[in-house]
């Protein structure tokens, strides 16, 4: 390192660090009360784990990461409703291709 990375590095603090999305994302998991809920339709679960590990994680911070509780719940019933039907949440669905339409 640089002497001016080294002095920022050693200037750095807790209440500044982990600080973005992205370096919070490591703990990306449903309270309890939420993944029950979850489990208890079988369906949507089992749709659910199927599903890639990049993927649950994803969908469980989308999930997680709204303020609002109202909202966290809205978003925990779409995710719960969508993996019951077979096909993941809309923010992560993967739009066809021009070419690929008829």
């Amino acid at each position: 390192m640089r002497p001016a990375g080294l002095t920022a590095f050693e200037r750095r603090t807790d209440e500044r660090s982990a600080i973005y999305s992205y370096e919070q994302r490591k703990d990306a998991t449903l309270d309890p009360v939420a993944e029950r809920f979850f489990r208890a339709n079988k369906k949507a679960w089992a749709f659910f784990q199927a599903q890639a590990p990049g993927y649950r994680k994803t969908a469980i911070w989308w999930v997680i990461s709204a303020k609002r509780a109202e909202t966290r719940q809205k978003r925990l019933a779409t995710l719960i409703g969508d993996s019951e039907h077979g096909r993941t949440i809309g923010p992560l669905r993967r739009r066809p291709s021009p070419s690929s339409l008829p």
